[in-house]
């Protein structure tokens, strides 16, 4: 045993000795190790041109098992987003440079740039919790912004959307929603969508500049690229196609479908569906255009086109104020009001002078029946037989029919090529003549008995000689 304790004092004091030689101890205990001369501002001071100094090492389930941690306490993790971690009192924070403007966090209240394990939705969010806005910058430009509740604005894209007191405005893209002031519930998607709309309300515009120079107009719909880009004070217009309504700056209650449909108007209530349909028309008002080009040199009002090219004599044509309905209608023209042709006039058809009536059809009509009505019993033939009736001696007729051709009173073949058949007109007139020709025969009937007395009696007077 006495050997034993002589040779452990030996030991001891031999690793005394040597821990003096690598420890340097000052008066105010500062300790070096691979010094003899710690600094004086350092507990610890450990200098070495080949080794380093290694901390603790655990996963991040280890780190976080840790008991009541102390702070400044550091350790170095391991596994997920590996790096030296300190405690800051509350929670376990990561070491980054100077240089970088985000966290490299393990912790699932920090976010990374290479993405977040173990988050919930419920707790784990970017944005505000005292009732302020989010804004997202690029360059320092503002690039995004969520407003609250109150205001409810929503703008995502570089200038889009403005400080102002409207309020449920959403704007997406370049520059879209950039001038508002008081406008509310606007929505603008796409570059330069409403970018000039200052009090407009109620405007949808989604594509690259539609609505674009819109100021104060409200409840317009514009999507397609350009479309509605000049209406700058017009309301409740529908567009639908690459610059439909372009050009209207005031116009009001417009449907425009199709591209560059109603193109010019600045007028109000017209519909148009087709590529450039309407397209000339600029302050027509109640106009309908069906089809490609569909009316697109009409400058009037309510007229109604239905076509595919711009012919000024479409398929069906129509006139809503005079309420006439063409079809088919070739370059005939009317200037009656409320009526319908059907039909390809041309020159060589000849349309009635003056064009009263009321359905025109070229080529005939195919039907079972055909009822005419009379206005009254005065166009009828049976004043042939009243007393008053002046009915023209037969020499007379016979001298007319030589000179003119035709029976007194009956339309010449000129007459009917040029201004048609009346049916009801021609039917009084040939009644009119056969009950002429029924009083001629009576008068000759009577002519023709007296005869025959006269012709018996002379008989009888020369059998009796």
């Amino acid at each position: 045993m006495k050997t034993n304790f002589t040779k452990s004092l030996y030991v001891a004091a031999i690793f005394s000795a040597s821990t003096l030689g690598a420890f340097a101890q000052k008066e105010r205990a500062n300790v070096g190790i691979g010094t003899t001369q710690p600094h004086e501002s350092a507990v610890l001071d450990i200098k070495s041109s080949n080794q380093g100094l290694l901390i603790p090492r655990m996963s991040l389930q280890q780190r976080n098992a840790i008991q009541n941690p102390a702070n400044g306490l550091m350790v170095y993790q391991t596994d997920l987003l590996s790096g030296f971690y300190f405690f800051d009192g509350k929670d376990w924070k990561p070491l980054t440079s100077a240089t970088e403007n985000y966290s490299v966090a393990a912790d699932p209240n920090d976010w990374t740039k290479a993405g977040n394990l173990g988050t919930n939705p419920l707790n784990d969010f970017l944005g505000t919790i005292d009732n302020q806005p989010l804004v997202m910058r690029v360059a320092n430009i503002q690039g995004g912004y969520i407003g609250v509740a109150a205001t409810s604005k929503t703008f995502l894209g570089m200038h889009a959307g403005k400080t102002g007191t409207g309020i449920q405005n959403s704007g997406f893209g370049f520059q879209s929603l950039s001038s508002l002031t008081t406008g509310a519930s606007n929505t603008g998607v796409g570059s330069g969508s409403l970018m000039s709309t200052t009090s407009g309300n109620s405007n949808t515009a989604v594509g690259r500049n539609a609505l674009g120079l819109n100021q104060g107009g409200s409840s317009n719909v514009a999507i397609g690229q350009g479309s509605q880009y000049n209406n700058i004070s017009g309301a409740g217009n529908l567009s639908l196609g690459t610059n439909s309504l372009y050009e209207g700056t005031a116009a009001n209650g417009n449907i425009g479908l199709g591209t560059q449909s109603l193109f010019k108007t600045q007028g109000t209530n017209n519909i148009a569906l087709g590529t450039n349909a309407g397209y000339s028309n600029v302050s027509g008002t109640l106009n309908l255009f069906l089809g490609y080009n569909a009316g697109y040199n009409e400058t009037g009002s309510n007229k109604l086109y239905i076509a595919n090219s711009t012919t000024a004599n479409p398929l069906i044509k129509g006139e809503f104020d005079n309420k006439n309905l063409k079809i088919n209608l070739g370059a005939t023209k009317s200037t009656t009001v409320g009526f319908l042709a059907v039909g390809n006039f041309d020159a060589a058809f000849a349309m009635p002078t003056g064009n009263p009536y009321r359905l025109i059809v070229q080529d005939g009509i195919i039907t079972e029946k055909v009822k005419v009505a009379l206005k009254g019993t005065a166009d009828w033939a049976d004043y042939v037989f009243e007393p008053s009736y002046q009915l023209m001696p037969l020499e007379k007729v016979e001298s007319f029919v030589k000179e003119n051709k035709h029976l007194p009173n009956v339309p010449s073949a000129e007459d009917m090529s040029k201004n048609g058949l009346d049916v009801s007109q021609t039917s009084a007139k040939l009644m009119e003549k056969i009950e002429e020709l029924t009083l001629y025969m009576i008068e000759m009937n009577k002519e023709i008995k007296a005869l025959k007395a006269e012709n018996a009696n002379l008989k009888k007077v020369v059998e009796q000689k």
